[in-house]
């Protein structure tokens, strides 16, 4: 067993810093980017009833599995599956982390795009007549400029998680938290005064019958909640290690879920009237995929509509403090993990901040591998949430229910936690659609990997890197084992 943590025991001031936290944690630049594209495309009305089931079905489970593992092992992602599982079962939770960290390197660039687009607005770039698919082409092919704004976010993230959890983690967040809410309500009301707004809120809430029973809905549906929440990731679970030992479970996870869909509601209000009042071509605005419609044809529409500067500004401010306070919770995964090992706050988080320096910057100077690792590692998360559902079953889904879950919960739903049950089969469903579909991009070369460039999206270069990482761990199992032998205690 592991003995308690050397040095502070770092805890939530209130059950608000941990919501705070866990609402920042899941609300990123999926939400306000992905969500309006991918809701839109997908039958607007209908794509919301598939969203709501996928919350019930895929996200609230696996929330409540790692809220779980973090609340009864007090220790980060790698250390709870050996506290949980017991020594052999290390190495799962090494793999899950990596999956995550992998996202953390990454992530920081797209981080860099928005402070870069941030200061576009600010500095009056932005303006009538300006080519915005020349301003994307010229900064994304220029790599020291990648560099240097994703050297920026990682020194932004550093610098709140070199603060702990209270004084850092918390206090960035019950910031962030209600500024990005404040500044999505201001882009949907000024966004649904522009004329002829009401078309897209035509097409975005509108439930026609096809949709509604074509499978295509429902898989773009459970794809962008397991991508959105955050569920499966291990974030949560490393933010539940610092809670009380009275902290409700399944009430949190239920408010997690459903602050993202709501924030990203917001952004759909914003994004999609937009597009429709002044687009030529609304739906290629909207097919033209996460950077065209956030730094093309939005920034495009921004230049031209009366405010529009104003609108720019709020838009990728917001975007900033969607995907900073999801970056911080990234980092802390692994600031928690070396914590487990006996490691301080600020040696583990330096660590991890050079890390995503080293490992994230092949991304910021190549757009080519950034896509090739958001295509590895964000599949990668289904196979994470897969492993937490054989992990709560192999535990046993009723003990957990009984001994972690319902003593604290102010909502006896056991309904609800037991469908994590269900999870293999939805993982099948999802995981075999996604497998699928990057066959056919690739006929006859599905299994092929390199040159990245070539096979940026095959099936091979997921199996290859996963295997890699699977492998290592495996291989490092007992040392991991031995490694992790921190847990923190918490107060109350």
């Amino acid at each position: 067993m592991a003995e308690q943590i050397k040095g502070q025991n770092e805890q939530w001031s209130s059950r608000w810093g941990l919501v705070f936290a866990a609402i920042g944690m899941a609300v990123g630049t999926g939400n306000i980017w992905r969500f309006p594209r991918v809701a839109a495309t997908n039958g607007g009305g209908a794509f919301y009833i598939a969203y709501f089931f996928a919350l019930i079905l895929w996200a609230i489970p696996l929330l409540c599995a790692e809220a779980v593992w973090g609340k009864s092992a007090r220790m980060g992602v790698i250390g709870s599956w050996k506290e949980m599982l017991g020594r052999k079962w290390t190495w799962v939770g090494g793999f899950i982390a990596w999956v995550c960290l992998a996202i953390t390197f990454y992530y920081a660039v797209v981080i860099g795009w928005c402070i870069r687009y941030f200061l576009y607005a600010v500095s009056g770039v932005i303006k009538p007549g300006v080519d915005t698919e020349a301003l994307w082409k010229a900064f994304i092919n220029d790599p020291m400029a990648g560099l240097l704004f994703f050297a920026i976010a990682v020194g932004m993230s550093l610098f709140i998680c070199l603060a702990g959890v209270q004084n850092g983690l918390e206090r960035a967040n019950k910031i962030m938290i209600p500024s990005i809410f404040i500044l999505l309500i201001f882009l949907a009301i000024r966004a649904n005064f522009l004329p002829n707004s009401w078309k897209g809120l035509e097409y975005l809430f509108t439930v026609r019958a096809d949709d509604v029973f074509r499978a295509k809905t429902y898989l773009e549906a459970f794809t962008q909640v397991a991508w959105s929440t955050g569920a499966g990731w291990g974030l949560f679970l490393t933010y539940y290690v610092y809670t009380s030992k009275k902290e409700d479970i399944l009430l949190n996870s239920i408010t997690t879920a459903f602050a993202d869909t709501t924030a990203a509601s917001l952004a759909a209000l914003c994004v999609i009237p937009t597009i429709f009042a002044f687009a030529p071509d609304p739906m290629a605005a909207v097919k033209s995929g996460n950077n065209g419609i956030a730094f093309i044809h939005l920034t495009r529409l921004f230049a031209e509509i009366p405010g529009g500067v104003i609108m720019a500004i709020a838009f990728f401010l917001a975007l900033i403090m969607a995907a900073l306070s999801s970056e911080i919770s990234m980092m802390e995964l692994g600031c928690r993990i070396l914590a487990d090992a006996g490691w301080d706050r600020k040696k583990a988080a330096w660590t991890i901040g050079i890390a995503c320096l080293v490992c994230g910057a092949p991304s910021a100077m190549d757009n080519t591998f950034f896509e090739n690792q958001d295509w590895v590692w964000g599949v990668g998360l289904l196979i994470s949430g897969l492993l937490f559902s054989i992990g709560a079953m192999k535990v046993g889904v009723k003990k957990l229910w009984v001994e972690w879950i319902e003593p604290c919960s102010d909502v006896k739903a056991e309904w609800m936690w037991s469908l994590v049950k269900l999870f293999p089969v939805w993982f099948v469903i999802i995981f075999g659609w996604w497998l699928m579909q990057s066959i056919s991009w690739y006929p006859g070369e599905w299994y092929k990997f390199l040159p990245i460039s070539k096979y940026t999206y095959t099936p091979g270069t997921m199996f290859v890197q996963w295997a890699i990482a699977a492998a290592v761990f495996f291989l490092l199992n007992n040392w991991l084992a031995d490694t992790m032998k921190y847990k923190l205690q918490p107060k109350d």
